[in-house]
């Protein structure tokens, strides 16, 4: 807002400058009046909102300048949103008041002020706030970010960012009311072809297959992250039949398969929280913005029960030629992972709890051509590889890793 009025002031020039006449004084404009208003911003910032006003003053010097004038001051309400200040390192959300000036009325005090030799007067300017501005954030209690976090999806399919990206597109800006149970797989509504999704890897029982909208999990794992951190109560988490190795640190995964397994977490703050997402460079971001009425710690994964990965199996497919191998599967250690997560409120309540994870031990699995040569000598046919059925594997049709 505070560039507002240079921006003015060079789109007045340059309307001048292209009709050189109007910049003339006219018989009832001898002089130049400075024509006054004020613009507006509200600021959401450490959960308070502050109102900033700021004074613009604009030379005139003729009807024609003032009608021009007019007509760039005029702006709809901006509602903003959420964005990091650097300065203030910290997330605020601004927004911009509109402005309507009514130029009929302008127009009779610009020229009562020539008549009158005033050197400046006050444009008649309405002010409308934001719909759904910085003032309505605070109000239903969306005030300061929570929690977020990161994880990372670099060296995935296209087809699997591309549904990172489009399932984290459907829940930004969801906002979940005060008691209300969020669930992913009613905001996330209908996952099929028909509605964009596309087939990546997906875990199907005890195997990696392509199915759509493989990378759901991703989005739910991530989204499940920033609503621990934020310290909501979770109603329903299921972790990974094993390790996945990219949602380090483990133990803080949660699978979904919609709509039969589903993430659920609960709002018990004192007002709405809004989820926020952001997906780039191989990354997938969610934040949780409400009113921060707790603190929340949790500790390093405790592992225990590790169960070592069983031995690599080789599965022989007519798709691929002698000595082609294509991994399917990636082996991981079993185990189980806890968490203690402690949430301390402001009303003195101290809540712990444990979120407890049983991997099962995974083994590598890659898929070669018939006829293909082992290193310990073996040599393979579907008759006498690692696999008395096929378990269901297929060569994938993805190049990149999941």
């Amino acid at each position: 807002m505070r560039t507002f009025a240079l921006v003015l002031f060079f789109c007045l020039g340059v309307a001048l400058a292209a009709n050189p006449q109007s910049a003339q004084p006219q018989a009832q404009s001898a002089k130049r009046v400075d024509a006054l208003y004020y613009t507006q911003e509200n600021l959401l910032v450490n959960g308070q909102v502050k109102t900033t006003t700021y004074l613009q003053r604009i030379p005139v010097g003729s009807l024609e300048e003032l009608n021009r004038l007019t007509r760039l001051i005029d702006q709809p309400a901006r509602q903003g949103g959420w964005e990091f200040d650097a300065a203030r390192k910290s997330w605020i959300l601004r927004d911009e008041v509109g402005l309507a000036v009514a130029p009929r009325r302008a127009r009779e005090l610009y020229q009562r002020a020539l008549s009158t030799g005033q050197r400046e007067f006050y444009l008649p300017v309405a002010y409308t706030q934001p719909g759904r501005g910085a003032l309505y954030h605070y109000r239903i209690g969306i005030r300061q970010m929570l929690a977020e976090a990161t994880t990372s999806f670099g060296g995935s399919s296209r087809e699997r960012a591309y549904n990172i990206w489009l399932g984290a597109r459907k829940l930004n800006g969801q906002i979940v009311a005060p008691g209300q149970v969020f669930s992913f797989s009613a905001r996330m509504g209908d996952v099929s072809l028909a509605t964009g999704f596309r087939n990546a890897f997906v875990i199907s029982g005890e195997r990696t297959v392509e199915g759509v909208g493989g990378g759901m999990c991703q989005v739910s794992t991530t989204l499940f992250r920033s609503a621990y951190f934020s310290g909501l109560p979770i109603v329903a988490r299921r972790p990974h039949s094993y390790q996945v190795r990219y949602y380090l640190p483990t133990g803080l995964d949660a699978a979904v398969f919609l709509p039969q397994l589903d993430l659920r977490f609960r709002n018990d703050t004192p007002g709405h929280i809004m989820i926020q997402s952001y997906v780039g460079r191989g990354r997938i971001t969610f934040r949780i913005f409400g009113t921060k009425d707790r603190s929340v710690s949790w500790t390093n994964p405790v592992v225990s029960r590790v169960i070592p990965a069983p031995a690599t199996r080789f599965i022989v497919t007519d798709q691929l030629p002698r000595q082609a191998f294509r991994q399917v599967d990636w082996a991981a250690q079993g185990a189980v992972v806890n968490v203690y997560r402690t949430v301390r409120h402001s009303d003195g309540r101290t809540v712990r709890d444990t979120l407890t994870s049983n991997y099962k031990p995974w083994g590598a699995v890659w898929m070669v051509g018939p006829g293909t040569r082992l290193r310990d000598g073996r040599v393979l046919y579907a008759t006498n590889d690692d696999a008395a059925d096929d378990h269901g594997y297929q060569l994938p049709t993805q190049t990149a890793s999941r």
